[in-house]
């Protein structure tokens, strides 16, 4: 059988490089970005004086999260081995070139938002070096770490206060709810954020320019809002009010503005609140994803991410009193033509028990109502995450081929609020699940797909999901392919990262009082109920769902005499960074899926 004709080439399409994190330099005349424009993850620095790029880093490991100094003549970033999530902090003196590693030889996983002290003679991060992830300093010329927290949560998002007396962080503390704190930046008692002397869910904190107050995003409101505490006082502020989903507060340098990424119908614009007036500017280079903002030395400019299905995650800064916009880095090629790339609709169906749910539907240029021909179900990981109106290369090559792709935000997703994203809470796999099968009869009933040419994908939690649905409701599918999954929530839930068990048993449940519930959503335990071909695609060094996983898989569906194909990477852990890897799996995983979609080939393997 001849593979079809794309209208995009998959070799140029998944070596589109994308920028994955930045900072702005002290005096704004320079922006550091994690880049794969080479094929690997490295350190860049550009001049916003003239224009000028330049790689800073060299070697075989992805380099993320660069954080300056306040002088601004160092650079801190975060480098982990082969995807294993132990990252390393590295410091980069900018005049010299010479980088060295300030935590060797550790066994540790840190999180690679890292955070230099005011005074630069330390560093705050987030580790799990004592089994539970707490907040930890290290001195800027080296040492051992000094643990900051010790209580009953796992820490992130350190944050150091102006004066560097205090660090605030937050918390998964119950449910999928977060707690925020702070703590004496030398250690001593915790203080959580309350009002009324009731615990408020919040995360995200920022301090203020003067250290008096701190801005957060919460979801205490029913939806996630921007919030501003004052410790001194114990006050709570609400800066947004629940009309839109809101994320992510950033101060402007004399504390007059707020701004924050507001959600709107899965596009994310950027929002500038203005303390004095309370008015609130929206600024958006077009209909797509805004995302990491920052504020130069001037109140007025503003540094941000943009992506959307025809633009590549790229850097960029708006004047907020001119509206002038500039794009600092270019990841798209000339060779691609934007207007080959396909934008998604919203659209919204209802689920078995008749929640509504939006999700975003890919038709290929050739689409004709009269034909109805195969389709993919794409779903997202997380599940606390969302699909967006944004960047994503795996769904334009699956439409090139010709295949009508729909994007679900099942219950469980972020975006529409505390109640729908707490809706999949110890029915994970079974009524999330419904929403899925619910997107393919959306299609079918709005006449998109031939019924029988129905695939499925996801990856992370998506993987997990698509596996539910090919045991649970193998009639549906002509293929699946399954991307990092795990399928087993017992040897998940045992072998996992410690943060990730915590969220598991607090919204799974215990394996052992809650034995018949994690069985039944394992898909591991109905691999003979599969009739579809199906890919199983990992990483070794996975942290997040161990290759342990699909191994398991594997022995059940040689036991079974499934149809199938495991692919396994040696040197990835959960999220494939190597481009060589992105790319093989990515065109693997598509081939895969188009074979068994084809009519002669869905007969063969059933």
């Amino acid at each position: 059988m001849q593979a079809r004709q794309r209208s995009l080439d998959p070799e140029i399409l998944f070596r589109v490089p994308n920028v994955l994190s930045y900072d702005v330099s002290p005096r704004s005349d320079a922006v550091s970005f994690s880049w794969n424009k080479s094929g690997q993850f490295e350190i860049y620095i550009c001049s916003l004086l003239d224009g000028v790029t330049q790689v800073l880093t060299k070697g075989p490991e992805s380099k993320i999260s660069p954080r300056y100094a306040g002088s601004g003549n160092r650079l801190a970033y975060a480098q982990d081995y082969q995807g294993d999530e132990k990252f390393d902090i590295f410091l980069l003196h900018l005049l010299s070139g010479e980088a060295w590693n300030l935590t060797p030889d550790n066994n540790e996983a840190i999180y690679p938002r890292i955070r230099w002290s005011p005074d630069e003679k330390q560093l705050a991060f987030a580790s799990n070096r004592k089994g539970r992830f707490s907040i930890y300093t290290i001195p800027s010329t080296g040492g051992e770490p000094e643990q900051i927290s010790d209580h009953e949560f796992s820490d992130s998002s350190p944050e150091w206060s102006p004066d560097g007396r205090w660090l605030a962080f937050d918390a998964l503390v119950s449910a999928q709810d977060h707690g925020l704190f702070i703590s004496p930046s030398r250690g001593g008692e915790i203080v959580r954020l309350v009002e009324n002397g009731v615990p408020v869910e919040a995360s995200s904190p920022v301090w203020s320019p003067d250290g008096s107050t701190i801005a957060f995003m919460s979801t205490e409101l029913g939806s996630s809002d921007i919030g501003i505490w004052n410790p001194q006082v114990g006050s709570v502020k609400w800066v947004t009010d629940s009309q839109y989903e809101c994320y992510n507060p950033e101060w402007s340098p004399d504390g007059s503005r707020l701004a924050y990424i507001m959600s709107r119908g899965g596009n994310e614009v950027i929002a500038a609140h203005d303390l004095e007036t309370h008015g609130t500017e929206i600024l958006e280079v077009e209909a797509g994803v805004h995302s990491q903002l920052r504020f130069g030395r001037d109140t007025d400019r503003i540094f941000f991410m943009f992506s959307n299905p025809r633009h590549p995650p790229d850097l960029w800064i708006a004047n907020l009193k001119s509206r002038e916009l500039r794009q600092i880095t270019n990841s798209l090629p000339d060779s691609i033509d934007r207007s080959s790339l396909i934008s998604g609709k919203s659209v919204k169906f209802l689920s078995s028990d008749g929640l509504e749910i939006q999700a975003w539907l890919y038709l290929p240029k050739s689409f004709d109502p009269e034909k109805p021909g195969t389709s993919l179900v794409y779903i997202h990981g997380g599940p606390t995450a969302q699909h967006t109106n944004d960047w994503n290369p795996p769904i334009q090559d699956l439409v090139s081929l010709g295949h009508v792709v729909i994007a679900p935000n099942y219950r469980g997703s972020s975006g529409f609020g505390r109640k729908f994203r707490d809706a999949n809470r110890f029915v994970l796999g079974e009524k999330d699940l419904e929403d899925v099968v619910a997107a393919a009869d959306y299609l079918v009933s709005k006449r998109l797909t031939d019924s029988k040419g129905i695939g499925i994908l996801g990856g992370s939690y998506g993987g997990y999901l698509t596996m539910c649905a090919l045991t649970k409701h193998p009639k549906y599918w002509a293929v699946g392919a399954a991307m990092v999954p795990f399928l087993n929530w017992f040897t998940e839930i045992e072998n996992e990262r410690e943060d990730l068990r915590y969220w598991d048993l607090q919204n799974m449940g215990d394996p052992e009082k809650d034995y018949d519930r994690l069985r039944n959503a394992s898909p591991m335990f109905f691999i003979d109920r599969i009739k579809a071909p199906v890919q199983l695609i990992a990483g070794n060094n996975d942290p997040r769902c161990p290759v342990s996983e699909v191994k398991q898989a594997e022995k059940e569906l040689q036991r079974s005499g499934k149809v199938f194909d495991l692919v396994i990477y040696e040197d990835e852990g959960h999220g494939f960074r190597k481009l060589e890897n992105r790319v093989d799996a990515f065109k693997k995983r598509a081939q895969f899926l188009d074979k068994y979609l084809n009519p002669s080939c869905r007969c063969a393997a059933h």
